[in-house]
């Protein structure tokens, strides 16, 4: 695109046209005269930070983009140099000129690429991306339109270190854009920092819109997208495209996890399954087992109240037989729990009912020996010191409630709320604690911590030891993500 404004020069580089802006970044084709090659220089343009905001932001682009130029990897676009123009204090990186087409433009909806490309892109991808994390990059904002499918064949990933002009770690570029929201992370969704695992997450979402034609959290505006990537599953790749090779479901689901800690430790890790689906073996690494969280969402949809696991601008009616076997294997996991409980029981030796220990028996003066008129012992008339429990919970709830059990026993029930700390793209971001402390025997107890909002229930247990007059401390969260309650000593 033709520009009557256009720069003449950026540091050595002559501007030839502008080709792309947006997100903070303008793009343009331009002339090296040294090596006499044609390259794409990108120009930071941040927002209006305050000068010491700018330094920061300075040095982070810097320290990127000189780690970004010392990658070699034939999945990434290279980068030749980067600076600060002398003139303008503009700050810049120069990058190879690939010549190809946006992944971006290959797009048709409805249409899903045949499945052994879709995941040959994906693979490829995802091994410059293990490339850009062994150099401690996060690309943070992989999407269809940072991946260039060459002439030649082959796909790079552009864009390995631009900028993300955060002032604070909460900061967002993906602010009214669709496009962006639709690959956006959960952890980035509510303001957390980032890590190898969100541009896993992108990538898991890259691979559903190409394996069946549709973005897995696609909706109306990036408030909406954004409220499915906090809460929604995507319907399995396979019920959209039949006769998709066993464990490209699993693979997908895997990536696309809501909980960090869920998905592939690493890119290698997930390239791994998708090179072993693209020889017909099964995948190694991934999982079909169902997560705590989306457990949680299966049953509020069961009775009406959770989010859809349908695509588009609207929400398919639930699988009634996905629900079906969502509730029994959650009876079968609670009896298997149950025996599992009564075993330890019975092996454990000694076991006995829990509670205070027995009194030890009054001597008698005629049981202790000592001099005739000696005072008998008398038992202290004192009360035997009690041990505490002390619960802090925090938690993202509006309104809830929470049950604390001792050896199954109610010590705790509180109604708990949360207040808004915070808003982003509409969504309101809650934060809420509450502290209990209640007095137990010494000895050991189990303790469960039950939490139940709206038609939702989370519950855990812990057992500890208990000493007379000391206080063991207990954290218990719910997290903003899947709604994932842990509890821990501390």
């Amino acid at each position: 695109m033709a520009d009557s404004a256009l720069p003449r020069t950026f540091g050595r580089y002559e501007i030839l046209d502008e080709i792309a802006r947006g997100r903070g970044v303008v793009a343009y084709r331009a002339r090296d005269p040294e090596l006499e090659r044609t390259v794409i220089v990108r120009v930071a343009q941040p927002p209006d930070l305050s000068g010491s905001e700018h330094a920061v932001f300075a040095a982070r682009f810097l320290d990127e983009a000189r780690r970004a130029s010392l990658l070699v990897h034939p999945a990434l676009v290279a980068t030749h140099d980067f600076g600060q123009d002398p003139q303008t204090g503009a700050l810049f990186v120069v990058q190879e000129h690939a010549v190809g087409t946006s992944l971006e433009k290959s797009l048709v909806p409805g249409r899903p690429f045949p499945w052994k490309q879709a995941l040959s892109i994906a693979s490829q991808i995802g091994r410059g991306l293990h490339r850009l994390h062994e150099a401690g990059v996060v690309h943070e904002d992989l999407r269809p339109g940072s991946i260039v499918v060459l002439d030649s064949g082959p796909c790079k990933l552009a864009d390995p270190h631009l900028p993300r002009f955060e002032a604070s770690p909460s900061t967002l570029t993906v602010v009214g854009q669709d496009s962006g929201a639709l690959y956006t992370s959960p952890e980035q969704a509510v303001g957390e920092r980032v890590d190898p695992r969100t541009d896993i997450f992108a990538l898991g979402a890259v691979t559903y819109r190409l394996l069946t034609g549709h973005d897995a959290f696609e909706a109306d505006g990036p408030q909406r997208i954004l409220a499915r990537v906090l809460h929604d599953r995507p319907s399995p790749p396979s019920r959209s495209v039949p006769g998709l090779p066993v464990g490209v479901d699993a693979t997908v689901d895997r990536a696309l996890a809501k909980s960090r800690k869920d998905r592939y430790a690493d890119a290698a890790s997930f390239c791994d399954d998708l090179d072993d689906l693209l020889a017909g073996r099964v995948p190694r690494g991934a999982t079909a087992a169902p997560r705590e969280g989306d457990r949680g969402r299966f049953l509020s949809a069961a009775i009406g109240t959770g989010v859809g696991t349908g695509t588009g601008t609207g929400s398919r009616g639930v699988d009634r037989r996905l629900v079906v076997r969502a509730l029994v294997g959650l009876l079968a996991f609670a009896l298997v729990l149950g025996l599992e409980r009564l075993r330890r029981e019975l092996e454990e030796p000694g076991a006995g009912p829990v509670g205070p220990p027995a009194p030890d028996p009054v001597a008698r003066p005629e049981d202790s020996p000592g001099p005739a008129d000696a005072a008998p012992d008398l038992p202290s008339l004192e009360p035997a010191p009690s041990a505490r429990l002390s619960i802090d919970f925090r938690h993202t709830l509006e309104n809830g409630t929470i049950v604390v059990r001792v050896d199954g026993n109610v010590v705790v029930q509180r109604r708990v709320t949360a207040a808004v700390t915070r808003r982003f793209l509409g969504i309101k971001l809650r934060e809420g604690s509450s502290h209990h402390v209640v007095d137990v025997s010494p000895g050991r107890h189990e303790i469960s911590v039950s939490v139940r909002w709206e038609h939702e229930e989370r519950s855990d247990r812990i057992a500890g030891n208990f000493a007379a007059g000391a206080t063991r401390k207990l954290t218990a969260k719910i997290g903003r993500i899947g709604r994932r309650l842990s509890i821990e000593w501390e």
